[in-house]
C-alpha cells in the first residue's frame, strides 16, 4: 500500500486509521444461493481489485458463493454461517473487515462504474465524517408493489440528493464508514445501519451525502411476499431498538403505532413529491404503499410486543 493516502504526522483527524491494512473493505450479506449474488459482484469485483480493496460475503445460505470464488473472485473473503440474518451477517462481516473504510452495499444491488474509487476520494475530501452515503436508483421499474418496495426505504436518497453534511444519509445499498466507528466485537441481533447512522449523528458525529457514489437496487418480493417483508422489517426494528429503549418508551411507541402508517406515508412520498423526478410512479402505487406501510406498522406493533421473533432471518 502506497503512503500516499496516509495523514502527515499530527493531523486531528483523517481519513486513514493505523488498524488498517488495505484502503476499502466492501461487505456484502447475502442469504440466498448462488447466483444471487452475481450480478452485485460483477459489477463490483474488479473495480475493488483495481483499487486494492477486499470485499467480505458475510454467507447465511451456505453456498451463496460457487466453490471456484477464489479463481473466480480472488478478493472475496468467504464468511459462511448459515441461518444468519443479513443484519448479523453484515455487522460479522465488519468485524473481520481489514480497510481504512468499511462499505457496505447489498446482494441484489448493482454498483456503478469507479464507485470504489470514489468512495476513498469521498472520506480523503470528508476526514472527519464518520460516515457517507450515495444515492439509490431503483432497478426494479416494471411493478407498482416494486416501486412501493423501493420508495418505502430509499425514496428520500433517490437522485437528486443534496450534497454535504446530513442529519440522514442512506442506508445498507450505499453507505461507508470510517475504520474507527465500525463495530469491532458482534452484537446480539447485528447491524441495522437504519438505528446505528441515527446514533452515529446523536452522538455528535458528521454524516455526508454525496451523489457521485450510485447504486442501483434489484429487488423484487412479489405481490405478498412485499407485505410480509416490510412487516418482518417492522418487527425487526422494534426488535433492535428494545435492545436499548426504556419500558416507557417501548409503551410510548406501542401506541405510536396507531399514526405511523401516516407518518411513514409522507416520509416516503414527501421527498419524491419535492423532487418531482419520480413523481409519477409514487404516485401510481401510492394505495400500495399506503398497504405496505400499515403492515409495516402491524410488525412494529408485534415487535413492541413479542420482540423480534424470527423477522430478522425472513429479510434479505
Amino acid at each position: 500500500m502506497s503512503t500516499a493516502h496516509k495523514p502527515t504526522i499530527g493531523t486531528r483527524a483523517t481519513w486513514w486509521d493505523d488498524g488498517a491494512t488495505v484502503p476499502l473493505s466492501v461487505v456484502i450479506a447475502t442469504t440466498k444461493a448462488w447466483p444471487e449474488i452475481e450480478p452485485c459482484l460483477e459489477s463490483l469485483h474488479d473495480q475493488a481489485q483495481a483499487v486494492g480493496a477486499e470485499v467480505l460475503v458475510g454467507d447465511g445460505h451456505g453456498q451463496g458463493l460457487p466453490p471456484d470464488v477464489a479463481d473466480r473472485y480472488p478478493k472475496v473473503k468467504w464468511i459462511k454461517w448459515p441461518g444468519g440474518s443479513v443484519f448479523f451477517l453484515r455487522e460479522l462481516a465488519m468485524t473481520k473487515a481489514n480497510g481504512a473504510v468499511v462499505a457496505v452495499t447489498e446482494d441484489h444491488c448493482t454498483v456503478t462504474h469507479g464507485w470504489c474509487e470514489r468512495i476513498l476520494k469521498a472520506h480523503r475530501d470528508h476526514p472527519v465524517a464518520a460516515a457517507i452515503g450515495g444515492a439509490v436508483e431503483n432497478g426494479a421499474t416494471t411493478r407498482l408493489i416494486d416501486w412501493s418496495n423501493f420508495l418505502i426505504v430509499f425514496g428520500p436518497f433517490t437522485a437528486p440528493i443534496e450534497n454535504g453534511t446530513q442529519r440522514a444519509i442512506s442506508l445498507q445499498a450505499n453507505i461507508s464508514y470510517k475504520r474507527r466507528v465500525v463495530p469491532k466485537k458482534m452484537s446480539q441481533l447485528g447491524m441495522m445501519e437504519f438505528l446505528f447512522n441515527r446514533k452515529l449523528h446523536e452522538r455528535g458525529e458528521i454524516l455526508i451525502a454525496d451523489d457521485r457514489l450510485i447504486v442501483s437496487h434489484n429487488q423484487t418480493w412479489g405481490f405478498w411476499g412485499t407485505f410480509a417483508a416490510h412487516f418482518h422489517n417492522g418487527r425487526s426494528i422494534a426488535g433492535f431498538r428494545l435492545q436499548q429503549i426504556s419500558w416507557v418508551e417501548r409503551f410510548l411507541r406501542l401506541g405510536g403505532c396507531v399514526i405511523l402508517p401516516a407518518y411513514l406515508l409522507w416520509t416516503t412520498v414527501g421527498p419524491v413529491i419535492r423532487k418531482r423526478r419520480l413523481l409519477r410512479p409514487a404516485l401510481a402505487s401510492l394505495p400500495l404503499t399506503t398497504l405496505v406501510v400499515t403492515c409495516h406498522a402491524a410488525g412494529e406493533f408485534v415487535g413492541y410486543i413479542f420482540g423480534p421473533g424470527n423477522s430478522p432471518r425472513q429479510l434479505a
